[in-house]
């Protein structure tokens, strides 16, 4: 039961957390300003993975095209980043392909 309890707290939480996040989006749908709160910012980022095919291999380039598209600020190379280390994304040592596994967080 406690358990319950605690899924319960998290979904409220994360609810919290997607509806303060809407202010980081201009009318577009991209985001504006990188969230300083780590919940927020692995939201965001997660909503920029979804638009990634899973199991489908992209080329920096391709990853660097869907992420400008996404965001209106210019620090690309962040978010990339941040999506591999939140394992949002994978991708082969020299970073030449990156993927979206089906099992991953999105």
């Amino acid at each position: 039961m406690e358990k319950t309890v605690m899924t319960e707290k998290t979904e409220k939480t994360t609810e919290e957390y997607e509806k303060k996040l809407k202010a980081y989006y201009d009318e577009t749908g991209r985001l504006t300003q990188y969230p300083s709160k780590r919940p927020m910012r692995i939201l965001a980022l997660t909503k920029i993975a979804e638009q990634f095919e899973a199991s489908r291999k992209y080329t920096e380039k391709e990853v660097n095209e869907i992420i400008r598209t996404n965001i209106a600020f210019g620090d690309v190379e962040l978010v990339r980043r941040e999506m591999f280390q939140y394992r949002l994304v994978d991708r082969l040592k020299d970073g030449s392909a990156y993927w979206r596994e089906e099992n991953q967080r999105t």
